[in-house]
């Protein structure tokens, strides 16, 4: 792929990894459209190490924390403060909440990678997404803080982003519906979301590594990918924690239902 192509596919990436829009959608959807090369597993890997860093960097204040309440938990010697164990808490509902797509990803790995052959797939999933994001917003009630949460609503919560391995359900989109669901703010939601997002995004990069090849990508292009979607994700990440303080989701909605329907119409008819 060429270094314009790697440059759109990131901004891409990092736009729509942290926009309730689906980035799987978007990376199968666009280069199907302008009729380029499938993006390699080289850059896939890449685009998603860029956001996962974007996370890292963006969050990492708060991701000390995490680590230093869980340190403290772990020494019973240690004095706690209510900051600490509302961190260590963090760290656990994290845990809880990436277990439903770890098991769903090992039990159907072949089923799920099948759905990303066909561009059909994604711009259904994406209606979905849509629906899903419209239903959660006109009936959930945010009212709480992320305090709130417990075991059983971080595993709520990873239930929804189990959807989001099949390309067109956006992950950020399904894990802040799970959040409002269960009563949190929309931005507290979002701030789980992201949190929550570290290891699935680390972990589906690990798992592309066995599969690198540098046969269509060049080893600047890879870095390009990873330099694009890291800011453009670090822009995203503070762009939509202060829109989503104000902004409904069924802007998002609209805009799935619309890329979706505009899809499936050009797959089918245009």
């Amino acid at each position: 792929m060429t270094a314009l192509q790697v440059v759109i596919l990131g901004i891409i990436q990092g736009l729509t990894e942290f926009l309730p829009i689906s980035s799987s959608a978007h990376l199968v959807l666009v280069p199907y459209f302008l009729k380029w090369e499938y993006p390699p597993v080289a850059l896939d890997a890449a685009l998603h190490f860029g956001t996962f860093l974007a996370i890292l960097i963006y969050f990492f204040p708060e991701i000390l924390k995490i680590l230093k309440g869980l340190a403290g938990s772990l020494n019973p010697r240690a004095k706690k403060t209510s900051e600490d164990k509302f961190y260590s808490s963090l760290f656990w509902w994290i845990v809880i909440g990436t277990i439903p797509a770890v098991a769903v990803a090992l039990l159907f790995q072949s089923q799920i990678e099948a759905t990303f052959k066909a561009a059909t797939i994604p711009a259904v999933f994406l209606l979905f997404t849509g629906v899903l994001l419209a239903l959660t917003d006109t009936f959930s009630n945010p009212s709480r803080n992320l305090g709130s949460l417990n075991s059983f609503k971080a595993l709520l919560i990873g239930l929804f982003q189990a959807l989001s391995l099949f390309p067109g359900v956006s992950r950020s989109g399904a894990t802040i519906s799970g959040g409002l669901t269960v009563g949190l703010k929309r931005e507290e939601a979002a701030r789980f979301s992201f949190l929550l997002s570290l290891p699935v995004v680390l972990g589906a990069t690990i798992l592309e590594v066995p599969s690198l090849s540098w046969e269509r990508i060049s080893p600047g292009n890879f870095l390009i990918g990873i330099l694009v979607s890291g800011i453009v994700g670090m822009l995203a990440i503070h762009f939509f924690l202060k829109l989503v303080k104000r902004t409904r989701l069924i802007w998002f909605a609209i805009y799935c239902w619309l890329f979706g329907i505009f899809s499936l119409l050009k797959i089918f008819v245009l």
